[in-house]
């Protein structure tokens, strides 16, 4: 009997119900989407892109990362018409419709356009949950270490940082490996306290001094920015200003770098293998050494270049190439609930003499973890351990000065026309900064409902430094050309340095209406820092293998202990209209230890305002794809020094070496912090269908309550000055940055992109103080209707000198125009004239363009070229050659500008415009195919060679006529300065000593992926 047709179909699914069980059944009510994920112009797949399926209604129906060969697969139970969205930070978010049908798959491609203007960005704000960069109204500048590590030869954080974000300049470290840059964010704003920003990594706080350890010529010393390894890092935001930094207070005034990490990524383990391989060396050394003169006993006049000199008699050359070496290891990978980040680093790298040296072993290990549906977690733990040997520690053994301040006339003694030492010497004396740190961190952001979010961080930044300086007894002791140093010295410095973080934020998110978006922020952070250090120091060792101080035959010790903690808190409103206008106001309070004991606590506000309005429904420019309008009005502050507020007294050894007591500061208890209003404006724009990127951001500021170093009088009984708040400065500026896409086709790719800045400051009011000198010469001054730190000199016009090179009479220039201190006054005896004012000693200007073509998808060829400038600076070290009387022109005796100075201005002759342009970094970067890469049994191969320094193009002493080696000619008796991007390490730094020019470097970069 035949079977029913119904009863067959009830029959079959019974049976598919029973061998599949529910999947089957399920299997009918789900659709898949897949596709590939790549970029429009390269194709080269878009690993870790999130895919997301939404519904009408705003429901999430399924998400799913890009593996690494581009790929994606989502299956859902949504059927009908669905969204299909990609997002990738860089990148243009993509979107597709699809109505979907239950049991069937569907295949959706994208390709991804890159852009600057990343308004859907997500940055740093410190307020918990996630903001776009497109509701913020001040500017934040990211960049993107993985991108720039790809094609410039940056070995170090601030080689990563240096003039690619408009406002923030870098000002160089010396020609040591292991010294360090400082970091300026619109210039200096303060008279006293210090102008460096704030720098975050993984959200806590970081030591990132650019000069610890042993003191060395131009204040130079071991950066701990530069503890950081380049490679572990993803990302720097750069949060410009008071108006953006109110969020974190006292002490943010300077700017906020924040340094974000690597972390991993869902999909397969990932290792990826680098080496660097390369050399540095100073550019011609002979030639810029110039002639020593002398005159011989019997009056004749010679010139010897000690340089060269040493080379022709078989002592070799004085500065030799530098080997650098790197190496790099890491893996990455993990799954929807846990990822991980695990890396190793060693860096060797040699100066431009053998015993300068920085040895850097770095490890880390990074993992997030989704412990529940409400809960996420994130742990860093970074360790460095790095052994630094610097080569300036003294003028006595510091290469550089020996060859400067050399004397033909000892040329057969010891010396051997050297200053103090010959070559021998010098490498026998080590100065070390050693350190071990460790950076702690970590995080837990906690999602009770998809309206209330919390964030919470802590970490500790741990730096145990081990510094000395070791003068090794010599075989002649006291007899040495070291002099009593040959007996043997040694001091130690062990310094614990601590930095503790604890940070709470909160947000709400709610709405009012279909239209508004309301945020409301608030937290609460706690920061630490706290220095133990221990120092011990040794004269005269019995013989040269004991170098232990305990070996001394002399022996002392010190110990030091400084604290500050600081508490704060903020609330935050922001209101969203329609995902493209913002309207932020905020509002913090803070309190901090080095506040005077009757000032308690100081608010911060803020105001901002950003507006898409390219995506207004009327909106139509010519040209113009996107366009965002943006103002920030906000405050923040500068903290004084630990103990300024506070009466202090020195302990001393009084009558019968009993203990006492002396006077040593008098405090000021109403003491408080520097304050910065500023009002920011700007826009960000991207035209011609995507090739053209531009950023313009204009900014002024007021510094109120600036500290002051008052002098007291000594009928007070306590020495020295009072620390006060009377000051107010005013700064402006203007910040560009226009990238531009030229070439965009399948095979050639040429993309160029310009930085540009400027930024000046005036003193408006010192109270009853019209000037103040800045360091121990006088030329630099902080005076009222100037900027800070200006340059004041006698400008001598003309000299008549009798026949013996005396000064017969002299004329300079009177001054006239502001305060009647402005160069071009009349004609007056030099006895009578002003110091009048001669430039500014702090950069006003900020330029670089870079130019990147990719050829094939395959080579990638690069260039740069930055610099600054529209200041001066002052070579000491020329005003000392003249006093030591080894120049032509003291000899001889005939230069009647040079003779006056000597006797009224002995620094002018070495004063000189410094500003410069030069090609900074020049590199090919090839990706091997991938036979090539599969022989080195790897997926992915790329290998780079790169040079930096390479060439001086423009300075502002001799426009483009300039030496390509970076040596300039001073405007008197006819001297020369090795490089004008030399500068000395300081907060105000106007003048410098015998520095190590910026030396010049290649290097060979192998990466390898597995």
């Amino acid at each position: 009997m035949p079977v029913p047709r119904p009863t067959c179909r009830l029959l079959v699914s019974l049976a598919l119900l029973m061998l599949g069980g529910p999947t089957a059944l399920r299997a009918q009510g789900q659709a898949t989407i897949s596709g590939l994920v790549t970029d429009s112009l390269t194709k080269r797949p878009l690993v870790g892109a999130e895919v997301a399926v939404v519904s009408d209604a705003g429901t999430l129906s399924g998400s799913a990362r890009v593996g690494e060969n581009g790929r994606y697969s989502i299956v859902t139970t949504t059927v009908g018409p669905v969204i299909v969205r990609v997002r990738l930070v860089g990148y243009a978010q993509a979107a597709r419709r699809l109505t979907l049908r239950a049991g069937d798959s569907y295949t959706a491609d994208f390709l991804l356009t890159e852009r600057t203007a990343q308004l859907d960005q997500i940055v740093v704000t410190g307020t918990a949950g996630v903001t776009q960069r497109r509701a913020i109204g001040n500017v934040v500048n990211t960049v993107d270490a993985s991108k720039v590590l790809e094609t410039a030869p940056a070995r170090s954080v601030e080689q990563l940082l240096g003039a690619r974000t408009p406002g923030l300049i870098v000002l160089p470290a010396t020609g040591q490996v292991g010294t360090g840059a400082q970091l300026r964010v619109r210039g200096a704003s303060s008279l006293s306290l210090s102008n460096d920003p704030l720098v975050f990594i993984d959200g806590i706080r970081m030591d990132a001094s650019a000069s610890r350890g042993p003191g060395q010529r131009g204040g130079a010393g071991a950066s701990r920015l530069n503890d950081i390894n380049p490679q572990d890092i993803e990302s720097i935001e750069v949060i410009k200003g008071p108006a953006a930094s109110t969020l974190y207070g006292t002490e943010a005034s300077n700017g906020v770098i924040q340094i974000i990490t690597k972390r991993g990524k869902s999909g397969k383990a990932k290792f990826d293998f680098t080496t660097r391989q390369g050399s540095n060396w100073l550019a011609n050394p002979e030639g810029r050494t110039g002639l020593l003169w002398g005159r011989t006993p019997s009056g004749e006049l010679f010139s010897v270049n000690l340089y060269e000199y040493e080379k022709q008699n078989g002592a070799g050359p004085i500065f030799t190439n530098g080997r650098n070496s790197g190496y790099n290891a890491n893996l990455s990978g993990g799954t929807d609930a846990s990822r991980y980040f695990l890396s190793a680093s060693y860096d060797d790298d040699v100066g431009i003499v053998p015993w300068n040296y920085d040895k850097k072993f770095s490890g880390r290990v990074n993992a997030d973890v989704v412990a529940s549906k409400t809960l996420n977690l994130s742990g860093s733990i970074g360790y460095v351990r790095a052994r630094t040997r610097l080569a300036q520690p003294a003028i006595d053994v510091d290469p550089f000065s020996q060859v400067v301040w050399g004397n033909p006339l000892t040329l057969t003694s010891t010396r051997r026309g050297f200053q103090a030492s010959p070559p021998e010497s010098w490498r026998t004396v080590e100065s070390r900064a050693d350190v071990d740190r460790t950076t702690l961190s970590l995080r837990a952001n906690y999602n009770p409902t998809p309206w209330f979010t919390h964030r919470l961080t802590t970490g500790l930044d741990i730096g145990a430094e081990n510094n000395w300086l070791l003068y090794p007894r010599q075989p002649l002791g006291a007899n040495d050309v070291l002099g009593s140093n040959g007996l043997g010295t040694k001091n130690v410095n062990r310094n614990l340095r601590t930095v503790l973080t604890l940070d709470y934020a909160g947000s709400l998110k709610y709405n009012l209406g279909e239209n508004v978006n309301m945020t409301s922020s608030f937290g609460l952070q706690h920061y630490r820092n706290e220095l133990a250090g221990i120092g011990a120091s040794a004269i005269t060792f019995p013989a040269g293998p004991i170098t232990t101080v305990s070996g001394g035959a002399t022996r002392a010790g010190t110990e030091d202990y400084f604290a500050n903690a600081s508490v704060g808190m903020f609330v935050q409103q922001e209101a969203a209209w329609r995902n493209r206008v913002f309207l932020t106001a905020a509002v913090r309070s803070d309190d901090n230890s080095s506040f005077g004991k009757d000032f308690s606590a100081i608010y911060y506000p803020k105001f901002s305002a950003s507006w898409v309005i390219s995506e207004e429904p009327w909106f139509t420019l010519p040209f113009t794809e996107s366009l965002r309008l943006r103002s920030a009005l906000g405050a923040s502050g500068t903290q004084p020094g630990t103990f300024d507020a506070a009466r202090l007294y020195d302990p001393s050894v009084g009558y019968q070496n009993q203990p006492g007591l002396v006077p040593a500061s008098f405090g000021n208890p109403t003491l408080r912090p520097e304050r910065s209003t500023e009002f920011e404006g700007g826009f960000e724009a991207t035209m011609f269908d995507g090739r053209t990127t531009i950023e313009f951001t204009r900014y002024s500021r007021n510094i109120t309550d600036a500290i002051v170093n008052a002098p007291i009088p000594p009928s007070v009984g306590f020495p020295g000055s009072q620390v006060i708040n009377v000051g107010r400065v005013s700064g402006w500026g203007n910040e560009l940055a226009v990238n531009y896409n030229a070439l965009r086709g399948e095979r050639v790719q040429w993309e160029i992109g310009t930085q540009w800045s400027s930024n000046r400051n005036r003193i408006e009011d010192m109270g009853a103080t019209q000037f103040l000198t800045v360091g121990g010469g006088g030329q630099a001054q902080n005076r009222v209707g100037f900027g800070i730190a200006d340059i004041f000199m006698y400008k001598v016009r003309s000299a008549t000198l009798d026949a013996n090179g005396n000064v017969l009479s002299s004329l300079c220039d009177g001054g006239t125009g502001r305060a009647g201190l402005m160069q071009g006054g009349p004609d007056v005896p030099c006895a009578q004239a002003p110091r009048v004012f001669w430039g500014h000693t702090q950069p006003v200007w900020q330029f670089g363009v870079n130019s990147t073509l990719t050829l094939w998808k395959n080579l990638r060829l690069y260039a740069r070229v930055d610099g600054n400038g529209g200041h001066v600076q002052s070579n000491t070290e020329i005003r000392a050659r003249h006093n030591q009387g080894t120049t032509q022109a003291v000899i001889l005796r005939n230069d009647p500008l040079l003779q006056v100075y000597r006797a009224i201005e002995a620094d002018a002759p070495g004063t000189y415009k410094a500003g410069f342009l030069r090609l900074r970094d020049l590199a090919a970067t090839a990706t091997l195919a991938p036979s090539w890469a599969r022989t080195l049994r790897a997926s992915a191969a790329s290998i780079s060679v790169a040079g930096r320094n390479l060439s001086m193009l423009w300075t502002e002493q001799h426009g483009w006529n300039t030496s390509r080696d970076g040596q300039i000619t001073v405007d008197v008796a006819n001297m020369t300065s090795w490089d004008p991007e030399i500068r000395a390490v300081g907060q105000l730094s106007n003048g410098f000593q015998t520095i190590l020019p910026p030396t010049a470097s290649f290097v060979t970069t192998l990466r390898l992926t597995f």
